[in-house]
């Protein structure tokens, strides 16, 4: 199957707890993806979640990210937190970018890593390991993914400077974690980049990922200006409309003849439309990400828009305080 959410309901259905299904996802994919060493240990940055899972069951074949995200993706379709981990892997006596999976089971976050258990007959020597052990190989991007009480720094790593406790995630950690999954994804990017520009950005493939970080930090503000962009001018379109029916109205001296809660009605809408532009306007970014949108002008027109609302309130309101003689006299002055 080329499914996820097929292998996903089979392992469901075939196995009775969390541990047996992690397990079973953990095989499945160790031993139906084969490993493509023509780009060894690259972090395949160009394609989202989603599309990373779908191109790598249809080829069976992938890199770290690949095999890192599949696995990820089944665990979570059966209702198993995990996340995919980016950072520097210790292989063959070099240190090069690698992906890898946390993954919590009974309160605790444990590291897998499927890339360098795969095609090995079911062995799993990197499997569910304890973070105190894992960041022997595995340094990531983002220290908190290291689920370690006091993080390891970079030269530490690289140079095997590693004291660690022989005691298991402390509850401070989880509570880290716990904290950063409840976050949204423009949150949790946020969060990532401010860690890891506190340890620093001295190593190549950190300032890269630095970089692809705040690219996504970008791509989301993007989309998020865009909308607000578009909501706030449909908001004041919809807002000039409703004034220019009105003045129209007022033009032929309010007939054919209508109640005056109508009249009242007409208007009504305009106030809060116009309040809701100006929300949008203000939530459009003002900072790094925003290269598109100049509100400028489109706050200009809102503010005319007010002045044009209160103009017709005013009218109306001594329209409607006047006696029928003085509201015929009112139009032709």
């Amino acid at each position: 199957t080329n499914s996820s959410r097929q292998i996903a309901d089979y392992i469901l259905q075939q196995y009775p707890n969390d541990d047996t299904r992690i397990a079973a996802a953990y095989a499945w994919v160790t031993a139906n993806i084969e490993y493509s060493k023509d780009s060894m240990m690259a972090i395949n940055w160009s394609l989202g979640m989603n599309e990373k899972v779908a191109a790598t069951l249809r080829r069976r074949k992938g890199v770290c990210d690949n095999f890192a995200s599949l696995f990820a993706d089944l665990l979570v379709k059966m209702n198993i937190e995990a996340v995919v981990v980016n950072g520097l892997a210790k292989a063959g006596g070099t240190t090069r970018a690698h992906s890898w999976t946390a993954v919590k089971l009974s309160n605790e976050w444990f590291l897998c890593d499927p890339t360098w258990d795969n095609g090995s007959h079911f062995a799993k020597q990197y499997f569910m390991q304890p973070p105190e052990d894992f960041i022997k190989a595995h340094w990531p991007f983002d220290p908190l993914w290291q689920l370690l009480p006091v993080p390891v720094s970079l030269q530490a790593f690289e140079r095997g400077w590693l004291n660690m406790p022989e005691t298991g995630i402390k509850e401070t950690v989880l509570k880290a974690v716990d904290s950063f999954m409840a976050l949204d994804s423009l949150q949790q990017l946020k969060a990532q980049e401010e860690r890891m520009r506190q340890i620093g950005l001295d190593q190549n493939h950190l300032r890269n990922w630095y970089a692809y970080n705040n690219m996504n930090i970008a791509i989301i503000i993007g989309e998020q200006d865009m909308n607000h962009y578009n909501n706030a001018v449909a908001a004041a379109n919809e807002a000039n409309e409703l004034l220019n029916k009105f003045a129209i109205f007022r033009n032929n001296a309010f007939t054919p003849t209508v109640a005056d809660n109508h009249l009242i009605q007409m208007l009504a809408p305009v106030h809060k439309l116009l309040k809701q532009a100006a929300h949008h306007v203000e939530k459009v970014s003002k900072g790094r990400a925003n290269f598109q949108y100049d509100t400028g002008e489109l706050s200009g027109k809102i503010e005319t828009l007010q002045k044009r609302l209160k103009t017709q309130q005013d009218f109306l309101y001594l329209y409607l305080s006047a006696d029928t003689a003085r509201r015929l006299q009112m139009f032709y002055q």
